[in-house]
């Protein structure tokens, strides 16, 4: 039985052996590939604008790194159901003589994809279905939730780890020695921000509902396209009540700000929260490098710093997060699977047994404003 008779398909890949292997193995099944081809912007523009189709393959890597951009305009441009193929099962699973994949993994492949096809949905601002698939489990992310059901979904995340509820108050219940903390020029709690695709909405939801008496700075390692970082800081600073800023060397960082990593420069803290830029570089193949942010500022603020990892692909930040653990017995964070775009990046930290909280995007500001200003404290 061909599971994907009549369905028009379009496959991205970075690899043109996988675009030629998934085209003849999915054609195969029925499949009519109507695009197959790297993941770029003239790619989302020809699937908005001249391809008709029922469903996206995406075979992620670690080169779509260098595509972040293009990979979240096909999220906000294309109303399709998306498959993110993150599993090597060409390496998990013995292919059979003269075929590129396994059989059995292909027929998984192939029947997610129908079930796709038979579930899909419209949307406005991105798809209502992504699927990430690991290799362990395929995870869908949906994105209907009503503000009401939002809030319930969190309060039942918070309260769960023992803190407080997200009524809205218009006024914080601030303790004097927190508003010390605030309004003072000493710099004392620093937390890092990793991120990469679907990143910045992810970031976004964080800082929307962080208050702005909490006593923290915040550090923003996103993987970005150069050119990117001030459109970035400018985006953020909109919604948030912390004031965001591109980081330039020379420049203080204090509580309430959030500093974003540039991309072209390796950049770390001084102890009085000062913006140095490091020669040589980042390290690796990511910029900016997560793992070289997370090294350089929590070696300036050791215990009074923190990580949270959100959304991405790859394992950036897992091992500087637990060089960070073993040295100050630090904290990490990370963004829930199931509210994650992609959840290797924070996968990858759990799975490494580092990661003390998970929690949705406001949740985790909630559980940070808590852990700062008591539970007396709530996130308007």
């Amino acid at each position: 039985m061909q599971k994907l008779k009549d369905v028009q398909l379009v496959i991205a890949s970075g690899s043109e052996m996988n675009q030629r292997c998934l085209q003849e193995i999915l054609a195969k099944h029925g499949a009519d590939v109507v695009l197959c081809d790297f993941l770029s912007f003239k790619f989302v523009e020809q699937l908005e604008h001249n391809i008709k189709a029922d469903v996206i393959l995406v075979d992620m890597d670690d080169s779509y790194e260098d595509d972040d951009d293009a990979l979240d305009l096909l999220l906000e441009k294309i109303d399709l159901p998306i498959l993110f193929h993150d599993n090597a099962f060409d390496e998990l699973n013995e292919a059979n003589d003269g075929d590129c994949f396994s059989t059995r993994a292909v027929d998984k492949l192939a029947t997610k994809l129908a079930e796709l096809v038979g579930d899909k949905v419209v949307t406005h601002e991105m798809p209502d279905e992504v699927v990430v698939e690991d290799n362990q489990t395929a995870t869908t992310l949906n994105n209907n939730e009503t503000p009401e059901q939002e809030v319930q979904i969190i309060e039942q995340i918070v309260s769960s780890a023992d803190a407080v509820s997200t009524a809205s108050i218009s006024t914080l219940a601030v303790p004097a020695d927190v508003l010390e903390n605030v309004i003072s020029d000493d710099i004392t709690n620093v937390w890092i921000l990793g991120a990469s695709i679907g990143g910045p909405e992810a970031v976004k939801r964080f800082l929307a509902r962080i208050p702005k008496e909490l006593p923290v700075a915040f550090v923003l390692a996103q993987h970005l396209g150069e050119g990117f970082v001030s459109l970035l800081a400018n985006q953020l600073d909109r919604i948030s009540s912390f004031y965001v800023k591109e980081g330039v060397s020379g420049d203080t960082l204090r509580h309430g700000e959030v500093v974003v990593v540039p991309v072209d420069n390796r950049m770390s803290l001084n102890e009085s929260g000062e913006i140095k830029f490091i020669e040589g570089g980042w390290n690796g193949h990511y910029k900016p490098s997560i793992d070289c942010v997370i090294e350089d500022v929590t070696h300036s603020f050791k215990k009074q710093s923190g990580v949270i990892i959100f959304s991405g692909m790859g394992a950036d930040g897992v091992l500087a997060s637990q060089q960070f653990s073993d040295k100050y017995n630090g904290i990490i964070w990370a963004q829930s699977t199931d509210t994650c775009v992609i959840s290797s990046m924070p996968d990858s930290v759990r799975k490494a047994n580092l990661v003390s909280y998970s929690g949705s995007p406001e949740a985790l500001a909630l559980k940070i404003a808590v852990q700062y200003m008591g539970k007396d404290s709530y996130i308007v």
